[in-house]
């Protein structure tokens, strides 16, 4: 399991890979949630948030082993090749918060629309915080701290943004 910042737990070997594929997954969340016919439902939308989730997990992670064993000119080890699929984790858990929203306004039977917009809203919420997180613990203070973080958010923004162009 990751931080919201997509750090690994304490006692864990730190990797940027791993932080930067919570960001990545955010970014795809909203992506997914941006695209989403209107007519498969909140439930289906879940399912199919973390199917492509897990799609761009595998891609990805299969990209670095690849990518790992031209530089090193040599196979990996079982323990390699786990640590990158490990790595890539947090790409998937970045979903789980705005499909857990999602199961959960379907439950609540929330309109589609306003469902989406919502896993939406949260999801720009999470760049936010972990855009302020990433700049903390890369030492960035004052403007340059607020820029980045407002930078994750222009993230949101965005895919808001392509949303209000695919359904409006």
């Amino acid at each position: 399991m990751t931080a919201l910042d997509g750090s690994p737990p304490k006692g864990e070997p730190d990797s940027a890979r791993r932080r930067a594929a919570h960001l990545y997954g955010l970014v795809v969340t909203g992506s997914v949630l941006a695209a989403a016919p209107l007519e498969l439902g909140l439930v289906r939308i879940a399912l199919l948030l973390l199917g492509t989730l897990a799609v761009y997990w595998a891609a990805e992670s299969y990209a670095h082993m690849i990518a790992a064993r031209t530089v090193l000119r040599r196979s990996m080890t079982a323990h390699e090749r786990r640590e990158v699929f490990r790595d890539g984790v947090p790409l998937i858990a970045a979903c789980l918060i705005p499909g857990v929203v999602l199961v959960g306004e379907a439950v609540l039977g929330v309109d589609v629309g306003t469902g989406i917009d919502i896993a939406l809203g949260v999801n720009l919420a999470m760049l936010l915080v972990v855009g302020w997180r990433m700049s903390s613990v890369s030492g960035m203070t004052g403007l340059t701290r607020i820029g980045s973080t407002l930078l994750c958010g222009l993230l949101g923004v965005a895919l808001a943004a392509l949303k209000m162009g695919l359904h409006h």
